[in-house]
Formats: C-alpha cells, sequence, structure tokens
C-alpha cells in the first residue's frame, strides 16, 4: 500500500484527448446507433466531472482534431467545466506527437517543473489514445516521464468491448463489424479459446511499450 500511495501522489500533468462533439453527436459517429457512442459519451461525462471536481495544481491540455464547424467543439458536457483560457493544441493525425506545440508544453510546463508522470483520458481507446500514449511514452521516457492512461477517462465505440476468438478477432479487425446488427458476438469461444477485444488488445500494446494502463487513477491527492 505504501507504495502505491507513493506513485499516485506524483507530480502530473493531465492530458484530455479530442472530446469533441464530432464524435458523440456529429461527423464522426453519424451512420452509428446511439449505443455505439455510449461509452464515449460515458468517458466525456467522466472527465468533465473530474475538470469540474476541482484539481488543485494539475497542468492540463487539450486535443482537437480538425473537424469543421460545431464537430471541432467540445461536447456539451465539457462547456461548462472548461474554461476559455484552457490550452489546447490541434492534433492532425492520432498520435499527439504532431499536434503543434505538444513537446514544448511536455518539456516546459511538465519536465522543467519536476512533473514526472502525464495521466491520458479520452478517445478513442483503440486508436488515438494508445498510439498518444506510446509515442509519448517513447519520446520522453528516457527524461524519467512516465505515461499513465486512466481506462474510466477514455472510451470507444461499443462493438470495440467486444471479447472475439482469434480468427473472429482478425475477421473484425480486417473488415469491421460488417454484420453487427445481426451477430454482434462470437461464439466460438470455449474453455481453451483465448477471447480478446480490440480494447483488450490497445491495453495490451500499451502495456507492452511501457504505458501504465489503470482501470481508475486515483485523483483523491489532487483535488481541492
Amino acid at each position: 500500500m505504501a507504495v502505491q500511495m507513493a506513485y499516485i501522489q506524483r507530480p502530473i500533468g493531465l492530458l484530455l484527448i479530442d472530446l469533441q462533439r464530432a464524435f458523440v453527436d456529429g461527423i464522426w459517429r453519424a451512420n452509428l446507433p446511439d449505443e455505439e457512442v455510449e461509452p464515449i459519451k460515458k468517458s466525456f461525462q467522466n472527465c468533465a466531472n473530474l475538470l469540474g471536481s476541482g484539481l488543485n495544481n494539475v497542468p492540463t491540455l487539450m486535443t482537437r482534431c480538425p473537424f469543421q464547424g460545431s464537430d471541432f467543439e467540445l461536447h456539451d458536457s465539457l462547456t461548462s467545466v472548461v474554461g476559455k483560457n484552457q490550452r489546447y493544441v490541434i492534433k492532425p493525425s492520432t498520435s499527439v506527437m504532431r499536434a503543434h506545440g505538444f513537446r514544448e508544453w511536455v518539456e516546459e510546463k511538465l519536465l522543467k517543473q519536476g512533473i514526472n508522470t502525464l495521466v491520458i483520458g479520452g478517445c478513442t481507446t483503440t486508436s488515438c489514445v494508445r498510439f498518444s500514449s506510446v509515442r509519448t511514452h517513447k519520446a520522453f521516457a528516457s527524461k524519467g516521464l512516465q505515461v499513465v492512461v486512466d481506462l474510466s477517462l477514455c472510451g470507444a465505440r461499443k462493438c470495440n468491448y467486444v471479447q472475439r476468438c482469434p480468427s473472429c478477432f482478425q475477421l473484425y479487425m480486417d473488415f469491421g463489424d460488417f454484420d453487427s446488427s445481426r451477430n454482434p458476438h462470437c461464439t466460438c469461444g470455449g474453455v481453451d479459446v483465448e477471447m480478446i477485444s480490440p480494447v483488450d488488445k490497445a491495453v495490451q500494446c500499451m502495456r507492452d511499450e511501457g504505458v501504465e494502463v489503470m482501470e481508475n487513477f486515483d485523483w483523491k491527492p489532487y483535488l481541492l
């Protein structure tokens, strides 16, 4: 327990990825049923709850994808808790490392101030969160920065939480959920079959690359 407490009380920064209307109400989810984006919507609300709870001296950066119009804006659940002066960077790809100003923020706002942990949340777990966390860790681990992903602040499409056998998993990764409306669940599993979901795979990949992945980061020591 003493080791865990020492870990969670390290100086931290917070990166929240793409908490935008496009992913819940806009163009990105335009052809998806409401239930498919519920995990993303829940993660946005969890991020809003955290920001509204009063983080004490935690440098925070947000990213946005370059969507047009209202799709570019924060989701409605965030607007009342995100200040107008909240800094954000434009992320043109799946990795935050390609966002202008991100590297400088880490080096100047975090590392120069002795902050050695960057907690990441946002969407989606299987794509931008995975790529951003892994590549940030690779870029800054040698300088003493540990990247942590808080899964309670992350979300992905509902289909990406469905566990599948290796064959069905590969079909899904190759072709997507073309038949998900008729048969969303793999029924090939048995006692000797290892079942895995895309979210499980993303978590495994992040951990393999040295990213610390937690179901729930303990925010209590950082609240006012």
